[in-house]
């Protein structure tokens, strides 16, 4: 008969073999790093997830989103080590709630009207033209995603008013209503239109200058790390080489 003692010491033993082999087997080596990132990053973020491994000796998963709903998924608890926000007015909100350290600049974008190559699309060579354009569907952010923002500033300073046929959630979902042919028009950043050369693109003139930042959420493990990663010459070459300026 096994007593109560022997079946505990048992029990001890067992749980201690499985904490070795979790120790020593490479468990805590699968786990992931979360970087919430905007939408408009996706086009570099296996470029910057490889630089980020490699540098870091971390595994790293970015996550995207509008930047605008940042605020309420760190509140709730995403596991994220560092945020990049697609423009400095989404990034001041979660530095002054106190949800992330100190913010850098990473980069520069500008907007941009990209177009289907039709009539309708090809009759459109200028943000004004957009505007008068009484046959193009035309779509563009939400005004709670930067992109969103920054299209109400550029209509706002050339004192042009315009009647989307949506406003979508971010700059990628707005621009793939372009893609699918549901829309003949949409204001997007310049580094979304250039993966897609099949689409038109219009330059802007006086165009809104949105300025990517990254930062470290608060108290979570590799964060800093990630963000100083983000500043080195390596991580500023794949964002230009994708076509986003300096800050």
């Amino acid at each position: 008969m096994v007593g109560p003692l022997f079946d505990q010491a048992y029990r001890r033993s067992i749980l201690g073999f499985v904490l070795m082999c979790f120790a020593g087997c490479g468990g805590s080596s699968g786990s992931v790093v979360d970087v919430l990132a905007a939408s408009s990053y996706t086009d570099v973020a296996d470029e910057l997830e490889t630089l980020l491994e490699d540098d870091l000796g971390i595994n790293v998963r970015f996550s995207f989103g509008s930047s605008g709903a940042f605020l309420e998924q760190l509140n709730q608890g995403a596991p994220a080590a560092a945020v990049i926000t697609a423009d400095d007015k989404t990034m001041r909100r979660l530095e002054s709630a106190k949800l992330v350290d100190a913010s850098i600049a990473i980069n520069r974008n500008d907007l941009i009207i990209v177009t289907s190559d039709s009539d309708v699309g090809r009759a459109i060579n200028s943000l004004v033209d957009l505007a008068a354009s009484d046959d193009a569907v035309t779509v563009v952010c939400a005004d709670s995603a930067p992109c969103g923002a920054a299209t109400d500033q550029l209509l706002k300073q050339a004192g042009l008013t315009l009647s989307p046929a949506s406003r979508e959630p971010n700059v990628r979902a707005t621009l793939t209503k372009v893609i699918l042919g549901e829309a003949d028009a949409a204001i997007v950043y310049g580094t979304d239109a250039r993966v897609h050369p099949d689409l038109r693109s219009v330059e802007i003139v006086d165009t809104v200058d949105v300025i990517g930042r990254a930062a470290a959420v608060k108290g979570k493990t590799h964060g800093s790390d990630i963000v100083e990663s983000l500043r080195s010459a390596a991580a500023m070459q794949i964002l230009a080489d994708a076509g986003f300026s300096a800050p």
